[in-house]
C-alpha cells in the first residue's frame, strides 16, 4: 500500500487542492484493488463458462443477459444515477432526512417497475414470434428474475458510494457475486459433464438473488443513522433530470450491446460470444475510467459551486493518471491478445483483430477525460444525453452496414468510429458547459473560443 500511495502522489500533484487530492488518491488505491481482484474472478468465470458449455451455449448466455441489462436499465428509470448526483447534495447541505425518503422511494420504484417490465416482456417474448427472442423463451422466463436482482445492486450500491463507502460499494458486485459464479460453476461442472445455457442462466440467477440479501445487510447497517431527522422538506422535482439520467442509461447501454445484439441477425450465435470475450478484454484498457468512476461523481457533485481553477484541476489530474495506467495495458492486449483469448478455446481466437480495434477505442475514454462524469453532475446531463445519442445512431448505423459484410469486424470497426465521435463531441460539450478541457487538447483552447 505504501507504494501506491507514493506512486499516486507522484502522479496526481498537491498544487494546494490536498483534501481533494488525498480523497482521489484513497479512492483510487481502495478501487484499484478491489477492481483488480474482481477483473481476475470475472475472468476465470468466463472461461469456465466459455470452456465448459462451449461457445454456441456460452453466446446464448451473453445474448439473454444483454436483454435482461436493457430491461433492468429500464427498471431503475435513472434512480442510480440520481442517488449519485442529489445524496452528496443533501449530505452537503445537512439534510439527512432526504437521504433515507430517497432511498426508500427509490427502492419501493424499483420493485414496482421490476415487475411490471418482467411482465410484459414475458408477455410479448410468448405471443409474438421474434427471433432470437422467441426461440429461447424458457430462458428469459429464468432470467427475468435477474431484472430485479441487477436494479437493486445497481441502485444501492450507488447509493453506498455517494455516502462515500467506496470500498464497501464495491464488494458485492466486484468480489462477492463474481467468487460466487465461479465457485457455482466449478460445482456445476463437478456435478454435469456438459452445460447449456439454461444452466448458466439459473446459476447467475441464484448467484444475483444472494448478492442481494447481501448487499441488503450492509446498507441497511449504513442507514438506519438518517431516520431520527423528522424535519419536512420542500419537495423536489427530480423528473427531468431523471428523465435525462434515464435516457443517459438506456443510451450508455445500447451502446456497449449494440454490436451484440445485431449479430446474431447476421452471423452465428458463437460469433455473440466471442465478441463478448473479446469485449471484455479490451474493457481492461477502460479500467481506469470505470476507477474513477468510483470517486470522481460525488466529488464533481460536491464541488458544484467550486471555482473553474479547482475544476479543472480535477480534470486534468484524473485523466493524466486515467491515461498513464490505460497504455501499457493497451500495448499488453496487442502483444498477448491471441494468447488471452486462447484461454476461452480455440474459437475464441477468431476474435483477435476485434480485441485490437476495441482496445482502441477504449483507450479514447482515457485520452479526453471524464467528461460525461462533470457533465452529468454540472446539471448538465441533456449535453451528456445528446451526446450519447449521437454516439448509438452512429453505432447502430456502422453496424447495420458493416456486420452483414465484416461480422465481427464490422462491428468493431463501428465501435471505433462512434467512440471517437462521441469523445470528440463530449470534450466539445465540457469546455463549452463546464469550461474544463482534457489536459491532452488545452492547446486547442484558443480556437474553441472562437
Amino acid at each position: 500500500m505504501a507504494i501506491w500511495n507514493n506512486i499516486a502522489s507522484v502522479l496526481i500533484r498537491k498544487d494546494g487542492q490536498h483534501a481533494d487530492k488525498t480523497r482521489i488518491v484513497e479512492g483510487i488505491l481502495h478501487s484499484l484493488g478491489i477492481q483488480g481482484i474482481s477483473i481476475a474472478l470475472v475472468f476465470a468465470g468466463n472461461i469456465l463458462m466459455a470452456r465448459w458449455s462451449g461457445a454456441d451455449a456460452y453466446g446464448n448466455y451473453v445474448h439473454i443477459f444483454n436483454w435482461i441489462s436493457i430491461l433492468s436499465i429500464m427498471a431503475l428509470g435513472g434512480h442510480e444515477d440520481i442517488a449519485i448526483a442529489q445524496i452528496p447534495r443533501y449530505l452537503a447541505n445537512d439534510q439527512p432526512g432526504r437521504v433515507y425518503a430517497f432511498i426508500w422511494k427509490s427502492n419501493r420504484f424499483i420493485l414496482l417497475s421490476s415487475i411490471g417490465i418482467s411482465l410484459l416482456f414475458l408477455l410479448i417474448v410468448y405471443l409474438f414470434p421474434l427471433k432470437t427472442l422467441h426461440e429461447h423463451r424458457n430462458e428469459f422466463l429464468l432470467a427475468s428474475a435477474g431484472i430485479y436482482g441487477m436494479t437493486f445492486l445497481a441502485l444501492n450500491q450507488n447509493i453506498l458510494q455517494s455516502l462515500n463507502y467506496i470500498k464497501l460499494s464495491q464488494w458485492v458486485e466486484k468480489w462477492i457475486k463474481p467468487a460466487l459464479l465461479l465457485l457455482f460453476f466449478i460445482v456445476a461442472r463437478w456435478w454435469l459433464y456438459r452445460s447449456d445455457s439454461r444452466i448458466l442462466v439459473i446459476i447467475a440467477v441464484i448467484v444475483m438473488g444472494i448478492c442481494c440479501l447481501i448487499l441488503f445487510g450492509m446498507l441497511w447497517q449504513k442507514i438506519t443513522i438518517y431516520r431520527s431527522d423528522t424535519r419536512s422538506y420542500p419537495k423536489e422535482n427530480l423528473m427531468r433530470k431523471m428523465g435525462h439520467f434515464f435516457s443517459i442509461d438506456v443510451l450508455n447501454l445500447l451502446s456497449t450491446k449494440i454490436t451484440m445484439l445485431i449479430l446474431p441477425y447476421f452471423s452465428l450465435q458463437k460469433d455473440v460470444g466471442i465478441f463478448n470475450v473479446s469485449y471484455r478484454i479490451a474493457d481492461l484498457v477502460i479500467y481506469p475510467f470505470f476507477l474513477m468512476n468510483t470517486v470522481m461523481p460525488q466529488l464533481f457533485s460536491r464541488n458544484y459551486e467550486s471555482g473553474l481553477r479547482h475544476k479543472q484541476f480535477l480534470y486534468s489530474e484524473c485523466t493524466k493518471v486515467m491515461t498513464l495506467i490505460s497504455i501499457p495495458i493497451l500495448l499488453m492486449n496487442i502483444a498477448a491478445g491471441k494468447f488471452f483469448l486462447g484461454w476461452f478455446g480455440k474459437d475464441f481466437l477468431e476474435g483477435y483483430t476485434a480485441l485490437v480495434q476495441l482496445s482502441m477505442a477504449q483507450f479514447l475514454f482515457s485520452l479526453f477525460g471524464p467528461a460525461h462524469i462533470i457533465l452529468t453532475m454540472m446539471d448538465k446531463e441533456k449535453y451528456a444525453t445528446l451526446a450519447l445519442l449521437v454516439y448509438v445512431i452512429i453505432l447502430l448505423a456502422g453496424n447495420l452496414v458493416l456486420v452483414p459484410v465484416f461480422g465481427i469486424n464490422g462491428g468493431t470497426l463501428g465501435v471505433i468510429i462512434g467512440s471517437l465521435t462521441y469523445n470528440v463531441v463530449l470534450a466539445f460539450m465540457a469546455y463549452r458547459f463546464c469550461g474544463v478541457l482534457s489536459p491532452y487538447l488545452l492547446f486547442l483552447k484558443a480556437s474553441l473560443r472562437k
